[in-house]
């Protein structure tokens, strides 16, 4: 399979609905119980077997992430100095393409859809995207899971609620676009028993600059 920002997107769901029947199957428990990790190593998996030309890198350093990149040594210096992206710190996920393994594109996993991390990811992302332009890593994704009603759609109040977010933080014109699965069975509590009326979506946010 050649990348594509559709195929991408469709990936990245394919792979986790997969991990999700995996998760039931061999674990007794469900995607959105299962650490962060679990997501970003099917995901990686996923893309190194179905594409042609992607490699991957886990918990992959910032500053390794930048240097491997096709970016100008100038906007990477100035990336390096952006409190927001941790220089010190690693990403969930990193796609690399060709022999060179130039970076491509960054992934990250949460649990939830509490506004104030996910802004928090979402800018570090955005200021990716944004010293990026035209060259890799222009394209990035936050990918997450969270509670919904089993047959009610509320994906509309999370985009209601993500571009109130957005505008709050200042981010009013960063170019965000989000997919979601149906609502996906069993919800699990904490004692990983089902938990009836309650169900979880699986939401990818594409972020350019």
């Amino acid at each position: 399979m050649k990348s594509s920002p559709n195929n991408r997107l469709n990936a990245i769901m394919e792979a986790l609905l997969a991990a999700h029947d995996d998760a039931q199957r061999l674990s007794r428990s469900s995607l959105h119980r299962m650490p962060e990790f679990f997501m970003a190593t099917r995901v990686a998996d996923y893309f190194a077997e179905h594409f042609d030309n992607f490699g991957y890198r886990l918990e992959a350093q910032v500053k390794r992430t930048f240097e491997a990149s096709d970016m100008q040594v100038e906007d990477i210096a100035e990336l390096l100095q952006e409190p927001d992206l941790r220089p010190d710190g690693r990403f969930d996920l990193v796609l690399h393409t060709g022999k060179r393994g130039r970076t491509a594109h960054i992934l990250e996993f949460k649990r939830g859809d509490a506004m104030r991390g996910l802004i928090s990811d979402i800018r570090r992302l955005a200021k990716v995207s944004r010293h990026a332009g035209r060259h890799s890593l222009k394209t990035n994704y936050l990918v997450l899971t969270r509670r919904c009603p089993p047959e009610r759609d509320t994906i509309d109040r999370l985009i209601e609620r993500l571009d109130m977010a957005l505008h709050t933080a200042g981010l009013d014109d960063l170019d965000v676009n989000l997919i979601a699965s149906d609502p996906q069975h069993p919800f699990l509590n904490h004692d990983h028993l089902p938990m009836a009326n309650r169900a979880f979506q699986i939401v990818i946010l594409e972020i350019q600059g």
